[in-house]
C-alpha cells in the first residue's frame, strides 16, 4: 500500500513540475500595459523601447492544495520596436519584441528547481484603432499577438524561460479621458496555447486552457511631462493538464500596481511600475515586482 502511495506522490510531483516553467514566464508577457499604452501615436511615428523587470515570489499555491513556502526570482529585459501608420483613415501599427533574461533560486517547499536563462519566444503583433475620437478623448484599440516557439527550452529541465509551444493573444484596450487631468485605461486580452509535447521530464504533453487578463489604470496627468497612476490586474483561467490530467496549476492572480511616467525630453520617456500580488491561486505568488521602461519616439 505504501509503495502505491509513494508512486502516486511521485506522479503528482511530476505533473506539477511539468508546468512550473510556463507559469513563471507569464509575468514577462508584453500585453501587460503601462498607463496610456492604448493611446495612438501619429502615423509615421516609431518607438524604440527597452524594459527591465524584476520579480520575487515567496509562495506557491496549487488549486485545491495548501500554500507552500517557495522562492523564485525573475530578471527580464525586453527590446521592443513599434511603428504606426495610416490605413484608410484609421491609425494602425506593427511591433516586434524579444524578452530575454533568467529565473533563479527556484524552489517549492524543499524541492529545488534550479535556474534558467535565455530568450523567451519572439513576439509579433499588429494593431489598429477602429474608433479614435479626440473631441471626447475616447480611443479603442484592437491588437493581435503571435508567439512562435523560438525561446530557450530544455526538455529535461524543470524550469525554462521558453515554453516550446505556440501562443496567440487577442487584446481589446480602451483609453478614456474623464477630465483634463483624469483618464483611465481598461484592457482585456485572452491567450490561446498550443501544446508542449516535450514537457518535463521530456516525455509528457502539457496543454493549457485559454487564460484571460483584465487590467485597469487610473491616470492623473500633473502636467504634459508627468503622469502618475494606480492600477489593478487579474488573471483568470489557464488551467493546465499534463497528459490530460490536471496538475493543480492555473493563472489565478489579483495584482495591485502603481506607476509614474515622465517625459525627460519631448522624445524620451521614462516609466516605473511597482506591483504586488494580493492573492494568487494555481502557481507562484509574486511578493514584489518592478518594471523600468525607457521609450524613444522618432
Amino acid at each position: 500500500m505504501s509503495r502505491f502511495r509513494n508512486a502516486v506522490i511521485r506522479q503528482l510531483r511530476t505533473l506539477v513540475l511539468a508546468g512550473l516553467g510556463c507559469i513563471a514566464t507569464m509575468s514577462a508577457q508584453a500585453q501587460e500595459a503601462l498607463p496610456n499604452d492604448f493611446l495612438p501615436a501619429p502615423a509615421g511615428t516609431n518607438i524604440l523601447l527597452g524594459y527591465f523587470s524584476y520579480g520575487t515570489n515567496d509562495r506557491f499555491e496549487p488549486v485545491g492544495g495548501p500554500t507552500t513556502d517557495a522562492r523564485l526570482e525573475s530578471y527580464f529585459g525586453n527590446a521592443r520596436y513599434v511603428h504606426f501608420f495610416d490605413v484608410g483613415g484609421y491609425t494602425a501599427g506593427v511591433q516586434a519584441f524579444q524578452v530575454f533574461g533568467g529565473l533563479s533560486g527556484a524552489r517549492v517547499g524543499d524541492t529545488r528547481l534550479g535556474s534558467a536563462s535565455g530568450a523567451q519566444n519572439l513576439a509579433l503583433s499588429a494593431f489598429f484603432w477602429p474608433y479614435a475620437n479626440q473631441a471626447s478623448a475616447t480611443y479603442l484599440l484592437l491588437a493581435g499577438y503571435l508567439y512562435p516557439p523560438t525561446g530557450s527550452y530544455d526538455r529535461h529541465a524543470t524550469l525554462n524561460v521558453g515554453d516550446n509551444r505556440w501562443r496567440g493573444d487577442i487584446q481589446i484596450g480602451l483609453n478614456k479621458g474623464v477630465t483634463d487631468h483624469l483618464s483611465f485605461d481598461l484592457g482585456v486580452d485572452t491567450t490561446f496555447f498550443g501544446e508542449n509535447d516535450q514537457a518535463y521530464p521530456g516525455d509528457h504533453t502539457l496543454s493549457q486552457d485559454p487564460a484571460t487578463r483584465v487590467q485597469l489604470w487610473l491616470n492623473w496627468a500633473w502636467s504634459r511631462k508627468l503622469t502618475t497612476s494606480i492600477g489593478w490586474l487579474g488573471f483568470f483561467g489557464g488551467r493546465q493538464q499534463v497528459d490530460d490530467v490536471f496538475n493543480g496549476q492555473r493563472t489565478g492572480t489579483q495584482r495591485i500596481r502603481a506607476a509614474a511616467l515622465y517625459f525627460v525630453t519631448p522624445t524620451l520617456q521614462a516609466a516605473l511600475e511597482l506591483n504586488h500580488d494580493v492573492s494568487g491561486t494555481g502557481g507562484f505568488r509574486q511578493d514584489f515586482g518592478a518594471t523600468l521602461r525607457v521609450a524613444y519616439f522618432f
